[in-house]
């Protein structure tokens, strides 16, 4: 596969998924093909962003519009992390760890790996403007516990999925024995900030990473209703100019599947079918107000147990929740509000949780070895 915006000087018999734009010259990019998208004009965001009220775009509580950093701290209590869980991870079991956002550390077959590393202060270009964190990561990649990372699981280039300072911290730290894993076109972005361990995949290709008793697992990326762009420079920052998914982690033993970032379409029946049943499964369920500018691109609690079914997923955790405030709704919200939708659907109370920062859960066949710590609001 070819890297970047590539040039096309003849046509090409191109997957559904990939379209090409231009007029003077043709660029590769993406598409979503299903009924459900619906594509967001400029116009589109800057209506949406100038009739919001400043308690949306600071973030806000169901119980108060104004919080302060104490209240959130009470609404979203941190879970000290279980270090010694960390570096002694079961052996025939998925390990997770939620760091926050759609941040999470796993460990799996001997393997610890960590998705969309957002460790910054704000989701944005700059540290200056931008969605500030309501809550802090669950640690800091300087922390000295931290185990040895094996590889990163990317989703997309929005901002609060692929964070500069994170992917740079992370590189210092493990340097090039570090795996990246990203969608089709991001490997130029990684490759000019000095990072060469990358690879990239299109939907429903795989890839092999060793473990260490010399067995592997497989890296899918899966499809997601969703969208690209990274501002109005650099490396394929264009609207769509880079591909954006979910990841399945299939072991011998265990499977895992991280949503990534998504607007609920028929593709999760596929996924289930093709891939599954997933032992654990990280799926989003919040940013999703107002419904109809955000419905094609962003799920909601109800659309969420939808996602956890149609992948067939033995358990399920909340994520891209109550860390940075990007849409209208109550940071709170989405948290009763899914274990509402799971009750209704008839999901048992631990099938499908919204855990506190650092806490961890722990799955094998279906089965608890430790209880989830979860968010009571």
């Amino acid at each position: 596969m070819t890297s970047g915006a590539t040039t096309l000087k003849q046509p090409l018999t191109l997957p559904a998924h990939h379209s090409t734009s231009g007029i003077f010259w043709k660029t590769r990019t993406f598409e979503n093909i299903w009924d459900t998208w619906k594509d967001i004009t400029f116009k589109d965001v800057y209506k949406w962003a100038s009739t919001r009220k400043s308690h949306c775009v600071k973030g806000y509580l169901m119980s108060t519009t104004t919080p302060t950093a104490a209240d959130f701290a009470e609404a979203f209590p941190p879970y000290p992390v279980d270090w010694k869980a960390l570096a002694n991870p079961p052996s025939d079991a998925i390990q997770a760890v939620w760091v926050g956002h759609s941040t999470v550390l796993t460990q799996m077959q001997g393997l610890t790996w960590i998705t969309d590393p957002v460790f910054s202060e704000r989701a944005s270009p700059v540290q200056w403007a931008g969605p500030k964190r309501v809550t802090p990561p669950a640690f800091t990649l300087e922390a000295p516990a931290l185990p040895r990372l094996d590889f990163v699981l990317i989703s997309h280039n929005h901002y609060d999925h692929l964070d500069r300072a994170s992917v740079k911290s992370l590189h210092a730290r493990f340097g090039e024995a570090l795996s990246w894993y990203v969608p089709l076109g991001l490997a130029t972005w990684f490759r000019a900030e000095g990072i060469s361990n990358v690879r990239e995949l299109d939907w429903w290709e795989e890839a092999r990473h060793p473990s260490p008793d010399g067995s592997s697992v497989r890296l899918v990326l899966t499809p997601a209703q969703h969208a690209t762009m990274r501002g109005l420079w650099g490396p394929n920052a264009g609207r769509r100019q880079t591909l954006w998914g979910g990841w399945a982690v299939l072991g011998s033993q265990r499977r895992f599947w991280f949503a990534g970032d998504t607007g609920y379409c028929t593709v999760f029946r596929e996924i289930g079918e093709r891939l599954g049943p997933f032992d654990l499964a990280a799926i989003p369920t919040a940013a999703y107000l107002p419904r109809d500018f955000m419905r094609a691109q962003h799920v909601n609690p109800a659309e969420a147990v939808r996602i956890h079914r149609d992948v067939r997923s033995r358990r399920s955790m909340a994520i891209h929740l109550a860390t940075f405030p990007l849409t209208d709704e109550p940071m709170d919200e989405p948290v009763g509000e899914l274990r509402r939708q799971a009750a209704a659907a008839g999901l048992g109370d631990e099938e499908f949780v919204s855990l506190r920062h650092g806490a961890s859960i722990v799955t094998s066949g279906g089965v608890d070895l430790v209880a989830p710590v979860t968010l009571s609001c």
